[in-house]
């Protein structure tokens, strides 16, 4: 079983016991416009992804947070070197775990903010194009590490127990292929979702 399924179990096992004896609970789904930057020439083009959270009110103010983050595969402009051209494209997942503080006021608003950190999975892939007598081909691999996230967002209560939501998001994925290449990178990835939240 790989370090990354492992921390999903274990997530999912806190889920479970905080359901338990939870008093005030609350379901996310997003859906983000994504800006990923792997701090090399790469530059990707504009995403898409989803996230599922997961939050259990410890205080009226702050909550454990857990969630899953879900990109497209993102691609970059085609590039050339002296072989030929090349594009790369970059799909990454991630299981989050955090707090969740947030301010609400009299009317139905609330601000809110997320910090935690987060276990991700992410795929790298290089197709390459030669010529007529060469065929090109596609390569890809495959590496998990350890980062952090932080957010800021707006809710609007559209009934007693649904939420509409706006977030502005930043998460960072450390170190990705450190050990295996000779150019690892670290992975930012800016975010602006939509989502609906149902309060239990």
């Amino acid at each position: 079983m790989s370090a990354y399924t492992q921390f999903i179990i274990i997530g999912l096992m806190t889920v479970i016991s905080m359901t338990v004896h939870a008093s005030e609970m609350q379901l996310d789904v997003s859906v983000l416009l994504t800006d990923m930057d792997a701090s090399s020439t790469d530059e990707f083009k504009s995403g898409k992804g989803v996230t599922l959270q997961y939050s259990y009110y410890l205080k009226e103010w702050l909550a454990a947070d857990i969630g899953l983050f879900i990109s497209d595969q993102t691609l970059e402009e085609s590039q050339q070197d002296i072989v030929g051209d090349y594009r790369t494209s970059i799909q990454t997942n991630s299981f989050l775990l955090g707090i969740k503080p947030r301010y609400k006021f009299s009317t139905p608003y609330e601000v809110y903010a997320r910090l935690g950190v987060l276990y991700w999975q992410t795929e790298l892939e290089v197709e390459e194009y030669f010529n007529e007598s060469i065929s090109g081909g596609k390569t890809s691999a495959t590496d998990t590490g350890t980062g952090y996230y932080a957010s800021l967002g707006g809710a609007h209560y559209i009934g007693e127990h649904v939420v509409v939501q706006l977030e502005l998001r930043h998460m960072m994925q450390l170190d990705v292929f450190e050990g295996e290449s000779d150019y690892p990178f670290d992975l930012r990835i800016n975010a602006l979702s939509f989502g609906l939240g149902y309060r239990f």
